[in-house]
């Protein structure tokens, strides 16, 4: 070309506007108008027109991503793979771990409920997601990010006495803001949890400073919405020492509670990331002797947990503080973390186990007394006895056991039915099998579903009692018997359909749905 610019803007309208304008000849000339134009790409002349980038980056955007705010059609930011600055290709050893933590000799109840790892910074992937948020982080050192996606699931709706106790559970799980985000439908008896999704990333020799108070709901805790990660700070010196942490700063850690829907689900999410032990940034040092033996049940003895500390240094720190509440996988991973695989039910188990909120020691968190507690026992009792088959009713108490190992041992040959009032207590269900049931006594003014939700993804069998209580406010209840016989009466032994089971739109017999 002699050292002459083409005009190869003002060469594109003019081969258009010549084809439209012969229409005999319009496919022939379009197509010798590209292959002029694909040949003068190629030798590196060509300057598409800004109107056509234009054009082809509309007809890419998403549609399921919203618009910015504020601008009329515009999409929200869409990263691509091109060009990733060098901290995006992360080691192959990150990227291989939650697959190689998945193909042990011996497979676990976890290993179906895997989420999808996806590690690479995709075309049409959300901005968003952790491989693309990732390239963003330009201040600290990003060795890896991963987002996970979670199957969906469903799980069956508890099982009632009376319709109108369906009615005001339905109502609650419907309406309460809690609730909803995470049981996003109630289909033909069945609660759907769809659309999970977390996130884990690993930086290199970095400071992190807790920005919220440790132990607090803050929204900015552990599992909270807002948690950020924002307080990573590259370190301008490397450390002299390997040290690997991972953050479990969730609200309430100390509590026998919250250590175990919490804690045990972020650490269940990060720990492939490690290939030793890590140590884990948590909350206060608990005082409940059960939450230090399960500490210790895990592998982590004390030297190895940070208790209450504002900031940490690490080479390598984990945060997968972007768990998620209720899932399979990673409420399975944590019983399997305690040693507990239950595959199978136990014919030999004949204990109904009553979680007293009225007899024993004191509660630190008050009420949800059943006012008629000796009653409801003396039904029980008496129930049992008519049946005829050897089955006792016992009544709680930790103190019997002398370590976790113990307890787990004796609800897992031993249970077949726990009862009481919403507490802690009634947590213990987890070290039962799948088939036990689980009858659980809830005021109106304070309805829960956490007890409800693990119980169904253990595949153990759940009923309620709706039950307004004594007084205006209060929680203390008084229980009808006749409805704890007709629920015993109904679902004491029974094996029954399992009440969790994966959820799919396109539920056909060839992709292994019935």
């Amino acid at each position: 070309m002699n050292g002459q610019r083409l005009d190869l803007k003002g060469l594109t309208c003019y081969y258009l506007a010549f084809a439209a304008s012969a229409p005999g000849r319009r496919l022939f000339l379009l197509g010798l108008s590209f292959l002029i134009l694909l040949s003068l790409y190629f030798i590196g002349q060509l300057q598409l027109p800004s109107a056509a980038i234009q054009l082809f980056e509309d007809a890419n955007i998403n549609p399921h991503r919203p618009s910015s705010p504020g601008v009329e059609g515009a999409g929200v930011d869409i990263d691509s793979p091109a060009d990733p600055p060098a901290s995006s290709h992360f080691p192959p050893h990150y990227s291989d771990a939650l697959k190689l933590s998945l193909t042990s000799s011996s497979p676990k109840l976890s290993d179906p409920w895997a989420p999808l790892s996806l590690s690479e910074c995709l075309f049409g992937m959300p901005s968003y997601y952790a491989p693309c948020a990732a390239r963003r982080m330009q201040d600290v050192t990003v060795e890896y990010a991963e987002e996970l996606i979670y199957p969906d699931f469903e799980i069956r709706e508890p099982y009632f006495a009376r319709s109108e106790h369906r009615l005001k559970w339905r109502i609650f799980a419907q309406t309460c803001p809690d609730y909803i985000p995470r049981a996003t439908a109630l289909d033909s008896g069945w609660v759907q949890y769809r659309g999970q999704s977390g996130q884990n990333f690993v930086f290199h020799n970095v400071r992190y400073s807790v920005n919220f108070g440790l132990d607090s709901w803050s929204p900015k805790s552990c599992m909270a919405p807002q948690v950020e990660t924002s307080s990573m700070e590259s370190l301008s010196e490397p450390l002299t020492a390997n040290s690997t942490v991972i953050i479990a700063a969730s609200p309430d850690s100390w509590s026998f509670q919250h250590f175990l829907d919490r804690v045990t689900h972020t650490l269940a999410q990060g720990r492939h990331l490690s290939s030793s032990l890590p140590h884990v940034l948590t909350g206060r040092r608990p005082h409940v002797r059960t939450v230090q033996e399960l500490w210790a049940k895990m592998g982590y003895t004390e030297d190895h947990l940070l208790h209450s500390t504002s900031h940490v240094e690490a080479s390598t720190l984990i945060f997968a503080c972007r768990a998620v509440l209720i899932h399979p996988w990673l409420s399975l991973k944590s019983l399997e973390s305690f040693g507990i695989y239950h595959q199978e039910t136990s014919k030999a188990r004949n204990k109904l186990v009553y979680m007293s909120r009225s007899a024993g020691g004191p509660i630190s968190n008050g009420g949800r007394k059943v006012v008629n507690e000796e009653e409801v026992l003396r039904g029980i009792k008496t129930f049992l006895a008519q049946r005829g088959r050897g089955e006792e009713l016992v009544m709680f108490n930790h103190q019997n056991f002398e370590d976790v190992t113990e307890l787990f041992s004796w609800f897992s040959e031993n249970v077949i039915a726990v009862i009481g009032p919403h507490g802690g207590a009634m947590i213990n269900h987890r070290w039962a099998r799948p088939q036990t049931l689980v009858l659980e006594f809830m005021p109106t003014t304070r309805i829960a579903t956490m007890i409800y939700e693990e119980a169904a993804i253990l595949s153990q069998t759940y009923a309620t009692l709706m039950i307004e209580p004594t007084s205006p406010g209060g929680t203390d209840m008084l229980v009808d018997v006749d409805d704890v016989v007709s629920l015993l009466d109904k679902h004491l032994g029974v094996v029954g359909e399992d009440p969790l089971r994966k959820s799919y739109f396109w539920r056909t017999p060839g992709l292994g749905f019935r």
